[in-house]
């Protein structure tokens, strides 16, 4: 069986996809696919776009735990009450489910991160990321997740309860 399943990705990076460095907010990583390490391509981070990159990484671990536990809660627990990305994530998981599939091996494949915005409890970045590895499991079934086209998104997350969520993830022109 032949699926064009699509996995939707808010943002979300993966510390085994990729090892980055931020040079003045900006962050560049050399395409590379799977678990290999990224190779930097720029100077070492400055404290704020590490942070975000951080808050993005351990967002993405989350994000990929909750997809490969097949926990639609969980994975809503990621979003801000009400964000649409969050409807639409929730939503694509329940999809799988349906079907008798968990996705597992997620991860994002970073090209690009600018920090746009930091105040208290608030991230902005514009993140170019395409996602790789995904592999749908159910029974003695497994089907690969096709790899997605780059894609870049602008990202606001929000520190709730000492979490940061996703408010919303805005497709934006390539860059």
């Amino acid at each position: 069986m032949r699926s064009r399943a699509r996995v939707p990705w808010a943002v979300a990076l993966s510390a085994a996809a990729t090892t980055a460095v931020v040079s003045t907010g900006v962050l560049a990583v050399a395409p590379q696919r799977g678990p290999e390490v990224a190779q930097p391509v720029a100077a070492p981070a400055p404290a704020a776009g590490a942070h975000a990159l951080a808050v993005l990484r351990r967002w993405d671990h989350r994000r990929a735990g909750a997809w490969a536990a097949g926990d639609p809660a969980a994975l809503a627990r990621l979003y801000v009450s009400g964000s649409h990305t969050g409807r639409r994530d929730v939503g694509a998981l329940a999809r799988w489910h349906a079907r008798g599939l968990r996705v597992i091996g997620l991860h994002q494949q970073v090209a690009a991160l600018s920090l746009r915005r930091r105040a208290p409890g608030l991230l902005a970045v514009v993140v170019t990321e395409r996602t790789v590895d995904g592999v749908a499991v159910g029974g003695r079934h497994r089907l690969g997740v096709p790899r997605s086209a780059w894609a870049v998104h602008r990202v606001d997350l929000r520190r709730v309860a000492g979490r940061w969520r996703v408010v919303e993830a805005r497709a934006q022109p390539a860059r």
